[in-house]
């Protein structure tokens, strides 16, 4: 079976739901809550900036002279290409490293990037995989089918990214051909391994003095020509670029601006500011509570779209908290948080409520869900679940990155807690920090976390698979029973309603994680950056700065 796009060829189709504002085009799509929480966010958004009027723009592969001023919130302390999920989708990672295929929202499919082509023969346990072979990256070195091997069997060792878990081996077939052989056929599992191999030469990582932390040699369009961690990375294009044909290029990662700054502006009205003075021309992902001054304002360009990962909450299953085998005292927390409260004060409205841990755009999500109780505000009956619980009296830890808006997050669900009559303490720690400990159960109570992926199934293999790690699933837990249940939906043949809507009950109902809110993410454009076309890839459906067309 050939297959030059992705297994889910069905099932992607619902990954366009994430393109809905590509091309520069604002507004959301509104979904309403079953207690109507969502109103005053839809009504907000449709008063959104739109994008300049245009006529409709063919895919472009002109390069052009442009040079961009980018603003972020989330760095990375490392070049490194071997990472954890934390930090996967930052949309610079995409200037950084070519994969071997990638997700576009422009055709709902994975498109092959350093890949030409792939299939399978004995459905989706074998994949063979051919990559180009005129592959070089910024020192001259070649790329063959060695380099990836190299690379998956290195991700394999380091065990950073449970995705390269799947893996049975890897074996080399030809200068520029090898197989890959997964434990599983989970569904989406090899589609996630394209996107997650970085091409890179072995000879040049291994000169490297540093493991490339500082420096990275790579396959990329652009090389990196400034880092320093917490605070900026650079890049400008290469002359000596190995795919010479841009059309080739999935339009999601053609480059055409020719340079590309990053500010990592972590506070929110910080980045505000720099949106205001010029400092930079494109805020990504912008604070709720920011872009909303900006919402009306025709001196700038406005792109609303859904949260593509939502915000949750997820239950230490470590025997040594009091949470993890307490399923009233799990349920009491979950009714103890005002979701719609969440979106008011932590959204400024933009924002609608969750009705599975995982949001509405995974495919996979079943549309009934939405229709049915999920944990709705109910004080009362937290206290009742509280009092039937073993809970008494201990502060419960909340562990939770250190920005502004998890910060924030974290205390008003402490202030919900202390209303019902449970203690909670805040565990706030860097990214580095949080990478290192985020899947020991023993370190909290309760961890506020995203999660990456297109499909149900890549959420619930990192999260709850009682074999993925040593220490069990992600929180510490053995939960066996749901894991049988995990593994029915893997396939393509049990990724059925009937056994996705088993995993979601179970879930719902043992509380072992809850979902809290998912943000509208802001985009904004300052007027005078001359933006024609916004194109947007990758697993988060962020904007790709050296993908968009401008004026010149």
């Amino acid at each position: 079976m050939k297959r030059n796009i992705g297994r889910l060829t069905s099932l992607v189709l619902a990954a366009t739901i994430m393109a809905a504002s590509v091309a520069g085009c604002g507004g959301s799509k509104g979904a309403a809550s079953s207690n109507g929480s969502t109103a005053a966010a839809s009504s907000a958004a449709e008063s959104a900036s739109a994008a300049p009027e245009t006529e409709p723009v063919a895919a472009s592969s002109t390069l052009g002279n442009k040079a961009l001023s980018v603003g972020y919130s989330v760095s990375i302390d490392s070049l490194t290409c071997f990472r954890s999920n934390t930090g996967r989708n930052a949309p610079y990672l995409i200037n950084l490293f070519e994969s071997l295929a990638i997700l576009s929202p422009a055709s709902g499919e994975m498109e092959p990037w350093a890949a030409k082509s792939w299939e399978t023969k004995d459905g989706g346990y074998t994949y063979s995989v051919e990559i180009w072979d005129n592959i070089t990256d910024s020192e001259g070195h070649k790329i063959t089918a060695s380099d990836v091997v190299w690379y998956i069997n290195t991700a394999v060792e380091k065990a950073l990214m449970p995705n390269f878990g799947k893996v049975e081996s890897v074996t080399k077939t030809g200068d520029y051909t090898f197989d890959v052989k997964l434990t599983t056929n989970i569904v989406g599992a090899f589609e996630a391994l394209l996107f997650d191999t970085k091409i890179i030469s072995e000879e040049a990582y291994k000169a490297s003095s540093d493991e490339f932390a500082t420096k990275a040699v790579t396959t990329s369009a652009y090389e990196c020509t400034e880092f320093t961690p917490g605070n900026s990375i650079g890049f400008t294009r290469r002359d000596d670029y190995w795919q010479t044909d841009i059309e080739a290029l999935p339009e999601c990662v053609r480059p055409l601006v020719k340079e590309l700054n990053y500010s990592i502006i972590t506070e929110a009205s910080q980045l505000g500011i720099a949106l205001e003075t010029g400092t930079i021309q494109l805020g990504i992902d912008v604070d709720s509570s920011t872009g909303a001054q900006f919402v009306g304002n025709d001196q700038f360009v406005v792109n609303l779209t859904d949260g593509q990962q939502g915000w949750e909450m997820f239950f230490s299953g470590a025997d040594s908290r009091v949470v993890a085998e307490d399923q009233n005292l799990r349920q009491a927390i979950c009714y103890a948080i005002d979701a719609q409260g969440l979106i008011t004060g932590l959204c400024s409205g933009y924002g609608t409520q969750m009705w599975d841990v995982c949001p509405p755009d995974r495919i996979g999500f079943l549309e009934k869900w939405k229709n049915e109780p999920y944990y709705e505000y109910d004080a009362d009956k937290a206290k009742e679940l509280l009092a039937a619980s073993s809970y008494n009296g201990e502060t419960l830890t909340i562990l939770c990155s250190s920005s502004t808006f998890v910060s924030r997050l974290a205390q008003m669900i402490q202030n919900y807690l202390q209303a019902v009559g449970i203690k909670a303490e805040l565990y706030s720690v860097d990214m580095a920090l949080l990478t290192s400990i985020r899947l020991d159960g023993t370190k909290y109570d309760m961890f506020l976390n995203t999660i990456g992926g297109t499909y149900l199934p890549d959420h619930w293999s990192i999260r709850y698979d009682p074999a993925a790690y040593e220490t069990g699933d992600a929180t510490s837990r053995h939960d066996n029973e749901l894991a049988e249940l995990l593994y029915k939906t893997w396939t393509v043949d049990g990724f059925t309603d009937e056994n996705i809507d088993e995993v979601h009950n179970y879930i719902k109902e043992s509380a072992i994680a809850y979902g809290l809110v998912n943000p509208q993410s802001f985009t904004i454009w300052r007027g005078d950056a001359g933006l024609v076309k916004e194109v947007r890839g990758g697993l988060t459906n962020f904007v790709n700065p050296a993908a968009c067309q401008f004026t010149e």
